[in-house]
Formats: C-alpha cells, structure tokens, sequence
C-alpha cells in the first residue's frame, strides 16, 4: 500500500476539503457513536443538548434497526437510551453504529451505566473525525478493548498496527504487526485483548470515530468497573498542557503519547522538571500528584485515568486532557443526580468573577484554586444535580472538566478540545429573570422554590440546601432550586388544627461539616375544603404557608376484583349486572381515612325532584349494596345492582365523601353508619368533605324491564351504567412568609428576603 499513499492522500485532501466546505456552516449537526461492550445489563444514554435555536434530530442504528425522531426546544435536553441489543459483543464487524444528525447546532454526550459502572463522555462532531489515531488502554491484564465506526462513507479501509497483542479473524498478531479490514457504511469493529493496547495505530483511508477503554478495569479497590473515552484524531493532539488534580487525589495516572519521531516532552512541577523523548506510538506513564505542566515539541496525546478510593468507595473514570484552550469560550455539559457532581475549569484568566456558571457568576461559589505556569484551576462541587449547564466568559478560552462520584460508582468527561463547536450564547447570558419564592402544596406533597442568588449570597452550594433530613436534598432548575417536601418523610410533622390537616417542614442552607444554617425556610401545607383562594407571598415573614385540596376519585370497574378500570364512556351495562365502584384520598399521607357520607341517583341533571339513595350518613339504604373491605383506609369499595328510572334511560350519580386524620380519633369516619336517633351525637372532628358526581348512565340498547317492573316511579333493581368521575376537596390558601436575622453561636448569618 505505501507506494500509492501518495495518491491517496492527495484525493483524501481533497475529499476532506469538500468535506470541510460543506460542514463549516453547520458545526455539531451529526455524530458518530459507538455502545462499547460492558459489564452487567448496561444502557446508553444519549443527551442531545440545543443552544440558541431549535432542533429536529434523528438518532438511527441500522441493525438492530432503530430511528427515533425528535423536535428539541432551544436550550433544552432531551434524552434517547439504547438498551443492550445495541451493545457490541467481543470481537466482531456489526451495523451497530450510531449515527445522530440534527438540523440545527447541538452537542452530545454519552452516559455508559449499568447498576455498579458508569462512565460518559463528550462525542467528538463528524468535522473533528479524522483518519489517524493511536489507542490508549489503562493497563495490562484486563479487558482492553477500542472500536473504529465508519457512519459517514460507503467503504473504508482500516490499518491496524498493534501495540501488545490482537487476535483477529483467528490470527494473533503481535507488537508492530498490521492487519487491514474494510468497514461499509454504519458498520464498526470492536477489538478486544487482556494486554495493554497503548500505542497501537489506527490510519483509516476515509475519517472515521476511534473509542477505547476497558470493559472490566480493576483498581485500587474496584474489582470490575467499564471505562471509556473517544480517541482523539492526530491532527487535534496539541503541544502545551495544564494537567490538575481532580478531587485533590495525589495518585491519578496521565499517559503522553507521540505521533511522531523524536518528539521531546517536558512535564514541570512546582518541585521538578523532566524531559521525556518519545516515538510514533510510545508513551509515558505518569502519577499526578500534584499540578503540572507539560510542553512538547511535536504534537502529543494526554489520557487521564482518575483512580478509584478505598476510603470514599468510588469507582474510577477514563477521560482526555484537552491541550492549551485557544478559542472556546463557552460550554453546556450534563450532570446527573444520582452523583456528587463537580466541574473543574482550566483558563489562564486572572480571576473567576467573569466566569458565569447557570448564570452566576463563579467567585459566587465555594472554589477550590490551584495554579501552574500561568494556567488556573477553580474547582466547584455542583451537588446531587440533574440536567443541562452552562459556563462562558466573555474574553478567555477555557476548558472544562466534568465529574461524579456515587457509592462504587463514577463518571467523568472532558471538553475543549473539539476544533468546531456552537457558538457564544444568547445575549445577557449572566441576567436570567429570577424566579420568585414560590410555596406549592399538593395531595401528595409539597414544592418550594428557592431563588439560586439566596444559596449563593450564603455563600453554598445546592447540595447543601435540604430539609430537616438532610438525605432530602433541593434539586437546580435554571435559577431556582426545587424542594420537594414528601408528607410522609423528609422530616415532615402533621398536626390536626380546626378541621385542617397541617404539614410542616424546614427548609435549611446548611454550612458544610457544621450545624450552622446561613438559610432557614419553615413551610407548612393547610389542607382544607372551604376555600380557592389565591397564592399570595409576604416576602418579610419567616413562615411559609399554603393551603390546598385532597384530590377524591371515583372510578367504575367491571367486576369485584377491581382490576378492569371502566375508561370507556358513555357506558353500557346489562339491566341484570352490577356495578362496581372505588372512592379513594390520593395522598401519600397513610393516616388519612375516608367516609362516604351519602350517595344519591338522579333521573336527568334538571330533574333533580326524583332521587334515590343508595347511603345516607354512612348507612346503605340499597338492599343490594355490598361493601368490599380493603386495609388501606384511604380507600372504599362498593358493588349494587343496577337500576334505572322509568321512562329515563340515563342515572345520575352524586356522592360526599368525608375525609378523617387518625389523630382525631374518634372522629366521623370511625364512627360510620348513624342513625337519625343518634345523629345529635355526631363528632365534627373531620378535614373536610367533597361532593362527586357523574353521568349519564345509559341503558344497553335493546333492553327491557319485567313488567311487574314497567310502570312505577320508584327506581328499579338495577343501575344503568356510569362514568368515573374526580372529585376535589377545595382548599387553596394564603402563603405567608416570614424572614428574620438570627445570629448563631459562630457568628454566620441567616439569609433574610
């Protein structure tokens, strides 16, 4: 093949400068991906990410065929998971690559997970793919493994020059041994090996996406962990580097590699300098313990493998060291919840007060600094946080560094050192309208919504914004942190005040390894019948109230198993059946209980004068009702027979329902069925009432009453036919909010509105 590499790169210049015009317009509108084999049951998420303008993006695999269109609001996220099919299994040629294309600009980030492994990455666009790479594996003696991917030409011809120790089509091929193979268009090959593949060459005839890693990584402490990184083309590798310490370690491993000969490597800490003179495919291993700095005559790659902890339980990652930042200045970037996530920036800007992270600026936050050679470091702890972020300034380039950590478990990517990239984002980015201070209150629940600036004022972070269990955490939406407060958990109290239900919490910004709150928010939710008033906030009050509703359902079924919901309406039953019916408080809250107080039929909505009661105070009236006893005491269940009134061929129905706490025992709903000679005895110790109705119920076309049934008023022995029906308690209420100072014994202040 050498004697027509000429030729070939003068078409493959060609081909790449064609390539080049018609991409340069539209940066980031297509990706190339790969589902590296792992370990467990894995899946993959794919996180499309918009910027200024919306997106309609296609995300397809060709066998097993998959396409999945979707329309992307700007500055959104949405997210495609792949399940295992996808997955490439040991050593094959398959159609499994995964190919995403998008009208508009977007990034894409990948998440590997299983239940005890994870690792993510930031996928190159196709303009930054290219036809040269070398491969990087953390180590001997595990499940090494890359994949090449071609989704963009009909053929490519792929050389592999090994490092270590391949087997492929039956044949081992060892060090500086080559096999070819060609690859159609959306097909990729994975290759696996237990030796280290560090230094193998990967040269395409057309550009293809290289990733690499470990299937089954054993560390420190980790027994079994998937790591994975794409592999940056030749042309993008770069000659000056900062290389810092994530999350303080002093034993993370960094792998230079050259692309060509006699390139000469310098790697300068604060306390020594050493040159290393390197190959097309060698390398240096490195322990970082502290900051360095690394400069190089030719071109070279840096991998960074954050080691797994003994102490903290966390797994290790695989990721990339971008080279010095030169022209971006702006990144959006992907956390998730179920980790500690952090975000490490690297720039030679002076300070981080014109960094703006979510539209603050980034001296707002705890940082930790550190420093080499000109180049800066600010680290910052994101929390337990899920979705989209966003850091720019205005005039110096950057790279970033993203991260979690979770209970054996990890991820962690980098950016920067993509060559095309969506641009700066929409003006203003730092002046984001804040949201207000808002308390919601629901069946269920609760929701409150705490402006991002108070938590930075306070000079926290939103992990630590929590109630009065610290486990229940606020979670970052744009400016606002949401905290969701449970009824049953968390902290939560009730107590029973004039017929209310009354559920309180706090809500604390606590300083980290202390017991000081520089915020301290305590919310209540007043569950009642009687009002729909509006949400009205007093800014300059400490307590937070609101008042809301129970929301009461009715529903039908087919039979007294109560399994075959009726959702089809109008609804038609035989004269000869029976209904089925289920009343029941949609809360979380278990010592809540209900009564069904009355329930009456009616001919017509107008004809209100003709009724006939099925229970009333408590007490059944139809012989045929039958009570269907359920433990849950949110809940009751009826069946009776059906009826109608005659000459109608519709029933109305119309129920109260009372809702209880059991700690106003006893209260109406234990005392159940009274009569009218005890009616006077009644306790009043309930929250509430609501009143459910529905119909019309419809008699099946063609059916007929006995006639010793034909001619009276009175209702027959069978209902029609009914609908489901939702009924609400009505309870909305003011929402007050008191503010005060309080000094603690350390002297650090509550966050005042």
């Amino acid at each position: 093949m050498e004697p027509h590499r000429g030729t070939e790169r003068r078409n493959l210049s060609m081909l790449l400068l064609l390539f080049g015009l018609l991409g340069a317009s539209q940066a980031q509108r297509h990706f190339i991906t790969a589902f590296m084999e792992g370990i467990n049951i894995p899946t993959l998420q794919l996180y499309l990410v918009t910027y200024k303008e919306a997106a309609t993006v296609n995300v397809t695999v060709f066998d097993p065929s998959f396409h999945q269109t979707m329309s992307i609001d700007r500055e959104s996220t949405s997210i495609v998971t792949l399940d295992k099919q996808f997955m490439i299994l040991g050593t094959q040629i398959s159609s499994k690559v995964i190919s995403i294309t998008s009208d508009a600009d977007i990034s894409l980030i990948t998440f590997h997970t299983s239940a005890n492994s994870a690792d993510a990455m930031a996928v190159l666009p196709a303009e930054d793919l290219d036809t040269e790479y070398f491969i990087f594996t953390p180590g001997k003696g595990q499940s090494n493994q890359f994949t090449v991917a071609n989704g963009l030409y009909p053929n490519v011809l792929v050389t592999v020059t090994v490092s270590g120790s391949i087997t492929y089509n039956g044949v081992q091929y060892g060090n500086n041994s080559s096999f070819i193979f060609y690859l159609g268009y959306q097909q990729v090959i994975q290759l696996q090996s237990s030796t280290d593949l560090t230094g193998t060459r990967v040269v395409a005839t057309l550009p293809v996406a290289v990733f690499s890693g470990n299937k089954c990584f054993s560390g420190i402490a980790t027994a079994c962990d998937t790591l994975l990184e794409q592999m940056h083309p030749v042309k993008n590798w770069g000659t000056l580097f900062s290389v810092f310490p994530l999350a303080a370690h002093t034993n993370d491993i960094i792998d230079v590699m050259a692309a060509n000969p006699d390139t000469v490597v310098s790697v300068i800490t604060a306390q020594q300098n050493i040159q290393y003179s390197l190959n097309p495919g060698s390398h240096v291993r490195l322990t970082l313990g502290r900051p360095a700095f690394v400069n190089s005559s030719q071109p070279i790659m840096i991998s960074y493998l954050f080691q797994d902890r003994k102490i903290d339980l966390y797994d290790p990652f695989l990721t990339s060291v971008p080279p010095f930042p030169k022209t971006r200045k702006y990144y959006k970037f992907i956390t998730q919840s179920s980790y500690d996530n952090f975000l490490l920036v690297v720039s030679q800007a002076a300070s981080p007060s014109e960094f703006y992270l979510d539209h603050q600026a980034l001296s707002n936050f705890h940082l930790n600094h550190m420093e080499i050679n000109g180049f800066r470091a600010w680290e910052v702890s994101l929390g337990k946080i899920d979705g989209q972020h966003e850091i720019y300034h205005n005039s110096s380039a950057f790279n970033i560094y993203v991260y979690g950590l979770g209970h054996f478990i990890s991820y962690g990517y980098s950016m920067g050192q993509e060559t095309t990239y969506p641009g700066s984002p929409l003006p203003n980015p730092t002046e984001e309208p804040e949201g207000p201070q808002e308390l919601h209150c629901f069946s269920n629940g609760a929701q409150f919504h705490l402006p991002l600036r108070l938590v930075y004022e306070a000079k926290l972070n939103v992990s630590n914004i929590h109630l009065q269990d610290p486990q229940c955490q606020g979670l970052q939406e744009g400016n606002t942190i949401i905290i969701k407060i449970p009824f049953n958990r968390c902290g939560s109290n009730v107590q029973i005040n004039d017929g209310k239900t009354v559920y309180t919490n706090t809500i604390y910004g606590t300083v980290p390894g202390t017991s000081v709150h520089r915020i301290e928010v305590p919310v209540k939710c007043e569950m009642d019948m009687n009002e729909t008033l509006g949400l009205i906030f007093h800014p300059k009050v400490t307590d937070v109230v609101s008042q809301s509703h129970y929301n009461v359902s009715m529903k039908f079924y087919q039979t007294d198993m109560f399994t075959d919901l009726i959702t089809t309406y109008p609804h038609e039953v035989d004269l000869h059946g029976s209904l089925h019916v289920q009343f029941k408080v949609e809360s979380d809250d278990t010592n809540l209980q209900i009564l069904v107080e009355q329930c009456k039929a009616f001919p017509s909505l107008e004809e209100t004068e003709r009724s006939y009661s099925i229970i009333q105070h408590g007490c059944p009236l139809d012989s045929t009702l039958q009570n269907h006893p359920v433990l849950d005491q949110r809940m009751k269940r009826y069946s009776f027979h059906v009826f109608k009134f005659n000459p109608f061929q519709e029933v109305y129905l119309f129920c109260n329902i009372i809702i209880c706490h059991n700690q106003t025992a006893p209260n109406r709903c234990t005392q159940g069925c009274i009569t009218s000679r005890f009616r006077r005895a009644v306790s009043n110790a309930h929250l509430g009432s609501t009143q459910l109705s529905q119909g019309p119920v419809v008699l099946k076309s063609g059916a007929q009453l006995p006639n010793s049934q034909a001619g009276g008023s009175v209702p027959l022995v069978v209902l029609v036919a009914v609908i489901v029906a939702m009924g609400f308690l009505s309870v909305m209420g003011l929402m007050i909010q008191r503010r005060y100072y309080r000094r603690p014994e350390d002297s650090q202040w509550l966050i005042s509105n």
